[in-house]
């Protein structure tokens, strides 16, 4: 259980860092009170990250998971998919600040190539989570 709560603190500490910097960014460059993906960075990190990381700890730490080969593969694909796609909010939220704040516009093929990579990154959280829950519904070998 410890590692979840180690792992949890890091996602707590990503994701107020997240917040602060999409505050002042966005101040810096006279957005605020406007939407952004910018701001969706922080609540993933603390939502996705810390909060459910430390439920699936405690469920896996009941169920004797921690050691099943398909949960700590899930497990990592879970993180990598929270990662890649707060990545994606915030660099496509920097992009849209800066196009509210100072006129940048970017490319189409950019803005595509953006949208593909952010569903890529939510498609890889999405079957991971489901591969989370598949370990944990699965019966121990020793039962």
């Amino acid at each position: 259980m410890r590692k979840f709560v180690k792992l949890s603190f890091i996602y707590l500490c990503i994701g107020l860092a997240l917040g602060v910097f999409y505050r002042e960014f966005s101040k810096a460059f006279g957005v605020v009170n406007t939407y952004t993906p910018l701001g969706l960075g922080h609540p993933h990190m603390l939502v996705l990250g810390c909060l459910v990381v430390l439920i699936i700890g405690l469920v896996a730490t009941r169920l004797n998971k921690e050691e099943d080969k398909l949960f700590k593969i899930s497990l990592i694909g879970y993180q990598v998919g929270v990662c890649f796609t707060s990545l994606m909010l915030v660099i496509r939220g920097i992009f849209d600040v800066l196009n509210k704040g100072n006129g940048f516009v970017i490319s189409s093929s950019l803005n595509g190539a953006l949208s593909g990579i952010s569903g890529l990154a939510h498609i890889t959280l999405g079957v991971f989570i489901i591969l989370i829950f598949v370990s944990l519904l699965r019966k121990n070998k020793s039962n």
